[in-house]
């Protein structure tokens, strides 16, 4: 997975765009309650977030084709993201 950290675009490794990402309320990653694995509540706006660090980039893509409004945690620092401009 790709992301230009300065327009939030995110990619999977072959170039294909994703998703921008955008919180409007940009809640912390550990204020938020565990509901899964990999996954947490939003009390500010009831959606589930997804961790991608350890997903790939076809389940992504499938998660987002399920569901285009997804919310997704990426960090920088995860070996799954290369960081491009």
């Amino acid at each position: 997975m790709k992301i230009n950290p300065s327009n939030k675009e995110l990619f999977t490794d072959s170039g294909t765009f994703l998703k921008r990402l955008h919180c409007p309320v940009s809640v912390m990653w550990k204020d938020m309650m565990e509901n899964g694995s990999n996954t947490r509540a939003c009390s500010h706006c009831d959606k589930t977030i997804y961790d991608t660090e350890h997903l790939s980039d076809d389940k992504i893509e499938h998660l987002l084709v399920k569901d285009p409004q997804a919310c997704l945690k990426v960090g920088l620092n995860q070996d799954n993201v290369k960081i491009v401009h």
